[in-house]
């Protein structure tokens, strides 16, 4: 394989470049950036687009990039591997999921605005390179005191596909190898998801998907690292990329039924599912939190699983404030899923 140049960015066969992409000058007169990596392999082949860290709260995405370039040899790669492990620096440095320079929400800013709010400008430096990408993984998930374990496909119904299309995202999501995946409407109104890097990613009619895998907990970090850099090679060697065959799980499930559940009172939320159930089920009515005022220490509000099989797509694992309204659990029924059985 020759040499690749990605938005003006060379990267010579067999070599791993790295740049930083300008965006603009803050008001403290320092300069804005975002990393950009181009692995590009000894031989021709596709080019996969890693992306993670839209949202600063969100950092197993990075891990995961981190072990995927460390561990690819590019003397057996066929193709380029595109990185951006850290879209929103501003984000990333205050621990929070939109930016505090604008209080936007990246990941409904695609493709951006060269000359808009300053997260709608780092957006439009990405956007791109989708340009130069044949498919795209995008991470997402939660921070401090969560877990979440899922793969979304199809995030945004009202994003016009081909039947083609699809197929390749539904086939994408299960070749990367997490046991359960959602491909249904989203927990609100389209337009209040519109904006994403992934429906971007597939208005250009190539498939994405998004990774939600994320933990601020210990004990589930190098599960899901590991699983999650798995599935990033079990990608590219279903594309052709890399040698060797996908590991998937003997069974996977589609999911059907999905609800954020949130609290309706703020207050100390006490979990009383551990994180061994991530991905676990349990009969419906099961309790699995209290929130208790801080004041009268009294319990004010008790959450059940709703579903007749409740399985635990993300969950809020440890004892934390909780405001009215905030996440608290994603939960998906699979009672009515539709079950894969992989040979």
């Amino acid at each position: 394989m020759g040499d690749v140049v990605i938005k003006g960015y060379e990267a010579k066969a067999g070599e791993h470049a790295f740049y930083r992409m300008p965006v603009s000058k803050l008001a403290s007169g320092l300069q804005l950036e975002l990393p950009l990596h181009i692995l590009n392999g000894k031989e021709s082949g596709p080019t996969l687009m890693l992306t993670a860290l839209s949202h600063g709260d969100a950092t197993t995405g990075f891990e995961v990039i981190r072990n995927v370039m460390e561990q690819v040899d590019l003397e057996k790669l066929s193709g380029t591997i595109i990185a951006v492990p850290l879209q929103n620096p501003l984000a990333f440095e205050w621990d929070w999921r939109n930016t505090p320079q604008d209080c936007y929400n990246m990941n409904r800013t695609y493709p951006g605005n060269s000359r808009g709010w300053v997260t709608e400008q780092m957006s439009s430096v990405i956007s791109p390179l989708c340009d130069y990408a044949d498919a795209l993984i995008d991470w997402h998930g939660g921070g401090y005191g969560d877990a979440i374990n899922y793969i979304l496909s199809k995030m945004d119904p009202s994003v016009d596909q081909t039947d083609e299309l699809t197929e390749k995202i539904n086939h994408m999501a299960r070749v990367y190898g997490l046991e359960h995946m959602y491909g249904g409407k989203p927990a609100g109104p389209d337009a209040a998801y519109a904006g994403t890097l992934s429906d971007y990613m597939i208005i250009k009619g190539k498939p994405s998907i998004v990774a939600e895998v994320g933990t601020g907990i210990t004990v589930l970090h190098d599960r899901f690292v590991n699983g999650s850099v798995q599935g990033v090679f079990n990608v590219m060697k279903d594309m052709g990329m890399y040698p060797g065959e996908p590991v998937i799980p003997k069974t996977q499930w589609i999911v059907k039924t999905r609800s954020v559940d949130r609290p309706k009172n703020g207050g100390m939320f006490y979990p009383m599912i551990g994180p061994e159930y991530i991905n676990k089920t349990v009969p419906k009515g099961t309790l699995i939190a209290v929130i208790r005022d801080p004041m009268t220490m009294e319990v004010i509000e008790e959450m059940y699983a709703p579903y007749k099989e409740t399985v635990f797509l993300d969950m809020r694992v440890t004892m934390t404030k909780v405001h009215p309204g905030d996440y608290a659990y994603i939960l998906a029924d699979l009672s009515d899923a539709e079950r894969i059985d992989n040979e």
